[in-house]
């Protein structure tokens, strides 16, 4: 799988979804300018990267980076993002959520457990100021049967994290004239 023009990437997420998708990115040739880390895990790998890293999408140093990136991309973001951040990169903002088919908003894979709802998937969404409903622009399904916590749904998802940031790059950039 490989996007073609590497991109210029924000970022902004938390727990091992976003280390996945950041590895992902980095291993296809694309350019993290700029970082939000909402967890210490995370934080520390960035680091390694020399990837500069802010707490919210607010900071207005971070704001600067997002004017020379082609996108944000989150992953288990913390922060609803106001609209005109969202608007700021030239490709817009990207969101990955698990379950998105079904479960908009906080913590799906606790709701769809709660449901038995063992169809998990990880999409990815344009960013909006309505949270979840942007368009989507892929999603990939996985049984998780006899999964008894959001950890383990989590642990079977993670190879669907970088899968779908591929992808959500590819049918960004498939759509634009680079």
């Amino acid at each position: 799988m490989h996007s073609g023009k590497k991109l210029n990437i924000a970022f902004m997420g938390a727990r091992n979804s976003a280390c996945t998708g950041i590895l992902s990115l980095l291993a296809q040739g694309h350019n993290i300018t700029a970082a939000v880390s909402y967890d210490s895990e995370l934080t520390g790998l960035i680091e390694k990267f020399n990837i500069r890293v802010f707490s919210t999408v607010k900071d207005k140093k971070f704001i600067e980076y997002l004017k020379i990136s082609d996108l944000l991309l989150s992953i288990h973001g913390r922060e609803v993002v106001d609209e005109n951040i969202l608007n700021i990169p030239r490709l817009g903002a990207v969101n990955l959520h698990p379950f998105l088919y079904k479960y908009k908003g906080k913590e799906p894979v606790r709701r769809a457990l709660e449901e038995e709802n063992y169809k998990a998937s990880v999409g990815a969404h344009v960013m909006t100021k309505d949270l979840d409903c942007g368009q989507v622009l892929v999603e990939e399904f996985k049984d998780v049967s006899g999964a008894k916590s959001v950890e383990e749904v989590y642990n079977r998802l993670y190879p669907l994290y970088s899968l779908v940031t591929l992808k959500a790059i590819e049918a960004l950039t498939g759509k634009v004239s680079l």
